[in-house]
């Protein structure tokens, strides 16, 4: 719809709504945004390409005219702008020579109009009008009224009139070619008027882009981190454009009005933002939007990056970083944590990889525990309880596992450095997924064979060694090594899996313990994210 608060942005164009009651021919011009940067990049590409402005960067409030449309709006057929001042407005080229022999033809006869007022020495209407450096005030109606009423009374005045008077008035044959002639010259005047203005907005909004060092340091690390699939990879840890902004849109959709953490016991109540959509949220205004949020979260779960290195890029403050990091990885666990499903039997061998096919075949899963460095506690008890034997550090301890193909169907919570890998398996739900039938893989740690028993379901583990008189006084014979072997082959790649998870960097250094409430979330969000990479078993 037309709109007095608008203005094309193609370079040239003088198409603004403020022109609407002034001028017919701006009437009935409609002003179109361009396509969304998350919903459809690709077409904004391609709208931005078309416009040819260098170093261009469409805002929210920007709009390209119907003019520069085929069929006068978006469409199906024709969604890109395509008619320009370069291209004559798409006309073929012989009508494109035929309007410029035309055009210098209205020029000549327009040049040769004043010939007769030259010989009598007196200034013509136009000159008195446009001559410099007096600026033309007048509106083009009344310019026109002006010069017929000069050209129906020009019997009233003769040779004989002294012009050097205060006033001039223009003598001889005025045609109506001519009054058409200034009519088309005042309305080009007033369009470059308001394309000085048009300009100098533009100038304004770029130098206070370019003022705002924040703002624009935010949006040229943004852009990187966005630019091609290789970069979202290695800041993000999703391997692809499409699939973040995918992530995104559900985000988005998933919860319109978020509340953000602000302490504990400080998301309880309801807020009345989130009650009533037509109120704004309380408190200052985020400089941030949601996207740029969500890319905060990721890069600070993938790179690990340190608060006030964070709050350097993005110009906000470090205690801003934390709420919005704690905030966004706690909506992702709710949102993404459900996707971690256990497939059921008749999916787990339809794409059961062929070795698996070839040596265990009833394979439902492969277990494995793995453990996270964090800071040394305080407390003395908290020490004793979070510290391995096995690694010689304090750490967390998580159960996972993946299917024959490699996709993680299960994480448990985390739980302390000493806990033994039996309690966990036992405790953790994880024997809740097991079905009668189903065979289990592990390492030699998991003496959980009664445990699966008791639910008709079956273990295979390397067997363990026997004593013997000779050499380390351990053997196997020759079928266990071979079964040793087979199961070593496959269960290599829950390590795999696990050295996956821990390419995210805020669970592979070591975790300080004010990350203690979000610890369990960062590793399931992480776990999510794994899955979206490509397959780790080939079949």
């Amino acid at each position: 719809m037309p709109s007095n608060k608008h203005w094309c942005v193609v370079p040239g164009c003088n198409s603004d709504g403020r022109k609407v009651g002034r001028y017919p021919f701006m009437q009935n011009v409609q002003y179109f945004p361009f396509p969304g940067i998350v919903r459809k990049p690709k077409l904004r590409k391609k709208w931005l390409d078309q416009i040819m402005r260098k170093d261009y960067e469409a805002k929210p409030h920007h709009r390209v005219c119907s003019l520069h449309f085929i069929d006068g709006k978006p469409t199906d057929d024709n969604p890109v702008p395509t008619l320009f001042s370069r291209n004559n407005y798409g006309k073929p080229k012989a009508v494109r020579n035929m309007t410029s022999i035309t055009k210098r033809q209205e020029h000549l006869q327009v040049a040769s109009i004043p010939s007769a007022l030259e010989e009598r020495n007196l200034p013509s209407e136009v000159d008195m009008v446009f001559s410099p450096p007096f600026v033309c005030t007048v509106e083009v109606e009344t310019a026109v009224h002006a010069i017929d009423f000069c050209a129906d009374h020009s019997c009233f005045f003769n040779e004989d009139v002294d012009m050097s008077k205060d006033h001039s008035y223009s003598v001889g044959q005025i045609t109506s070619d001519t009054a058409v002639e200034v009519r088309d010259s005042a309305v080009q005047t007033d369009l470059s008027m308001w394309d000085i203005q048009a300009n100098s907005q533009k100038l304004e909004d770029l130098e206070q882009k370019l003022g705002n060092k924040d703002a624009l340091l935010r949006n040229l690390f943004v852009d990187k981190v966005t630019r091609t699939d290789e970069s979202v990879m290695q800041y993000t840890g999703i391997p692809s454009r499409d699939l973040l902004f995918g992530l995104f849109g559900i985000l988005n959709r998933a919860s319109p009005t978020l509340k953000y953490w602000s302490g504990h016991g400080g998301t309880k109540e309801m807020p009345s933002y989130q009650e009533d959509s037509q109120k704004q949220k309380s408190g200052p205004k985020r400089k941030l939007c949601r996207f740029e949020e969500f890319i905060l979260t990721l890069i600070k779960l993938r790179l690990a990056l340190l608060t006030f290195c964070l709050a350097d890029i993005f110009g906000i403050a470090k205690s801003r970083v934390s709420q919005t990091y704690i905030t966004w990885i706690n909506f992702m666990f709710v949102i993404f944590t459900p996707l971690l499903k256990w497939p059921s039997s008749k999916k787990v061998k339809k794409f059961m990889p062929r070795c698996f096919h070839m040596l265990f075949p009833k394979t439902t899963c492969i277990i494995d525990c793995t453990e996270f460095f964090i800071e040394k506690p305080r407390s003395p008890s908290a020490q004793s309880l979070t510290y391995s034997s096995y690694k010689q550090r304090n750490t967390f301890k998580a159960l996972i596992s993946i299917t024959p193909s490699g996709c993680i169907n299960f994480v448990s919570n985390l739980w302390s450095g000493n806990t033994s890998d039996k309690y966990i398996t036992r405790e953790s739900g994880f024997l809740d997924n097991i079905k009668p039938g189903d065979e289990v893989m592990a390492d030699r740690g998991f003496l959980i064979r009664d445990l699966l028993l008791e639910r008709h379901a079956t273990l295979n583990m390397p067997p363990f060694t026997r004593k013997c008189s000779w050499g380390k006084g351990k053997r196997l014979n020759a079928t266990e090594i071979k079964k040793t072997r087979n199961i070593a082959k496959l269960r290599i790649h829950v390590e795999r899996a696990i050295e996956r998870l821990k390419n995210f960097h805020s669970l592979s250094n070591t975790m300080p313990l004010s990350c203690k409430p979000v610890a369990n979330q960062m590793l399931k969000v992480s776990a999510f994210l794994c899955n979206l990479q490509r397959p780790l078993v080939r079949k």
